[in-house]
């Protein structure tokens, strides 16, 4: 899944926020095809620079809502995002997906440790979001998976 938005805010606190993005890991399930089981692993969500000014987010399909609620982004509805969606060829994120972020726990403590996770907040930036681009599936490495 990859979604695409443009950053605003102060340039060290963009790049703050950046750096936060690039170290969240997300659980990414796949089928092993030898034994047919389902695998779960973490994988590092990719954050990279696109096209038109634009970033885009990489991460596994099945956490979009959690992709939400954790970046703390909001949905846009104006005429301006619509028109750079389209240009961009990109789909709008379902609403299922902006119902379940508003119910998703962000700040969690690690039980039996000193330790917690939070959600990302970043003082003065903001992420304006675009929409989204769904991966393809299929048979790789021994897997039936998505192609991140």
């Amino acid at each position: 899944m990859h979604i695409f938005f443009f950053f605003r805010g102060v340039n060290q606190y963009v790049e703050l926020f950046k750096s936060l993005i690039q170290g969240q890991f997300w659980q990414w399930e796949r089928t092993d095809l030898k034994t047919g089981k389902k695998v779960k692993v973490l994988v590092q969500g990719a954050l990279r620079p696109s096209y038109l000014g634009t970033y885009e987010y990489i991460f596994p399909e099945e956490c979009l809502s959690e992709v939400i609620a954790v970046l703390g982004l909001q949905e846009d509805k104006t005429f301006r995002m619509n028109a750079v969606r389209k240009m961009m060829g990109l789909e709008k994120i379902p609403k299922k997906n902006w119902e379940e972020s508003k119910n998703i726990q962000t700040d969690i403590m690690v039980k039996g440790t000193n330790r917690g996770i939070v959600g990302i907040k970043v003082a003065g930036t903001g992420c304006c979001l675009i929409g989204m681009k769904r991966d393809r599936r299929g048979e790789m490495y021994g897997f039936n998976q998505e192609a991140l």
